[in-house]
């Protein structure tokens, strides 16, 4: 009878790493392992007919850890995909995984991207800073931009540039007046705002 070669190497107290013939396939409860007869830190001999049933314990496993990333809060493809190579998880049943997510409608990067641009807007970030965290949640550009055009207009520009004026007016109400103007604009211009938009708004509030 053919046999595989699989080690055990602890992931945390309860869960183990599952490494056959030295590729690792994925994480597994000790519980689920005791099923199969496999112990940890030595090499275990498996019959090759019980290799399916042991990747499907995986993939339920893995499914099941995915499903609490993503109910948790609104993710995006690409941080799901990371969540799960860093399980660790091969590679064929990363994206088996992700397209039964995205099939069932629990994964849209659409979706995902509007609602925390509306979040973002409701906390007053720039259009920038609201980009940037997009692109740090590996949205698609061409997703992002779409969603960011949809969503902005001039007035809404206005609006988070005023908001974040007095903001800043606030945190450096105590600094010098030269001091404070020098203050204000490097905070906004930090924040994304075009240096003669903030320069023009200061002017107009006699900043």
């Amino acid at each position: 009878m053919r046999t595989m070669k699989i080690k055990l190497k602890n992931k945390t107290k309860a869960t183990y790493i599952v490494s056959v013939n030295e590729e690792i396939w994925g994480i597994l409860p000790a519980k689920i392992l005791r099923f199969f007869s496999l112990h940890p830190d030595i090499e275990n001999d498996l019959p090759e007919t019980e290799k399916n049933k042991i990747l499907l314990e995986i993939e339920k496993y893995s499914w099941d850890r995915l499903l609490n990333f993503i109910t948790y809060r609104e993710r995006s493809t690409r941080e799901c995909e990371i969540f799960l190579k860093l399980l660790p998880l091969k590679s064929d049943l990363i994206e088996k995984l992700l397209a039964k997510a995205i099939e069932l409608n629990l994964l849209k990067d659409k979706r995902f991207a509007e609602m925390l641009v509306n979040d973002l807007l409701e906390k007053g970030k720039s259009k920038q800073e609201i980009r940037n965290k997009l692109c740090e949640k590996k949205v698609n550009s061409e997703i992002i931009e779409n969603c960011l055009n949809k969503q902005f207009s001039f007035e809404i520009e206005e609006d988070l540039l005023n908001i974040n004026l007095d903001r800043a007016i606030r945190k450096y109400v105590s600094l010098p007046s030269e001091k404070r103007k020098e203050k204000i604009l490097n905070y906004l211009t930090r924040k994304g705002f075009s240096y003669w938009e903030v320069k023009e708004k200061m002017e107009e509030k006699e900043i």
